[in-house]
């Protein structure tokens, strides 16, 4: 045995060593089961990260619509890059009523969407690269059989924001409102 063993075994310090890392071995089952009941099966420090984090991070990208004398809040998951645009909120069950996907295109062209393998209805903002709404497609129901309708703009954009079904008409957006992108995106 280490002389270091031998010296805890010998000042009686053992019992009070088990006992301690028996209670904070309880402390952090504990923790943890409470987390994964809330949270689904997560880690210790990725429930107090999820905890700390419910009302949306500083650097996540979000929008603001400005509607008349009102102002709307969204935090957008980005999709930039052609496979992220493809697959979009494809098979996704719910979607937290302040939150949307952002698509970013290279050019301002006519857009045209579609709702094959979405699960829940959306609205859509057409949003030119001045950033002023163009046009609204709202409750673009669920495909579920081919074909699938498409929601083409009828205006030209280079951004679409989808959100909840019945966004826009809870927060009264128009064509002609504005947007403006409050994180680095």
């Amino acid at each position: 045995m280490s002389n270091m063993f031998q010296a805890i075994m010998k000042t009686r310090l053992l019992p009070i060593i088990f006992i301690s890392i028996a209670i904070l071995g309880s402390l952090q089952i504990w923790i943890m089961f409470d987390c994964i009941s809330k949270e689904g099966d997560i880690g210790l420090l990725d429930c107090i990260s999820i905890d700390d984090d419910l009302s949306g991070s500083q650097d996540e990208p979000k929008l603001l619509i400005q509607s008349g004398d009102s102002t709307s809040l969204v935090y957008v998951e980005i999709a930039d890059e052609p496979n992220e645009r493809s697959q979009g909120l494809m098979f996704r069950e719910n979607l937290e009523w302040d939150r949307g996907m952002f698509f970013v295109f290279e050019d301002e062209r006519i857009l045209s969407f579609w709702m094959k393998n979405t699960l829940i209805p959306l609205d859509m903002l057409f949003i030119d690269t001045d950033f002023r709404i163009v046009d609204i497609k709202e409750n673009a129901p669920p495909c579920k059989e081919d074909p699938c309708p498409s929601y083409p703009s009828k205006q030209s954009a280079k951004y679409v924001l989808e959100v909840n079904s019945g966004f826009v008409l809870e927060n009264n957006i128009k064509i002609d409102d504005m947007v403006s992108v409050q994180s680095q995106m």
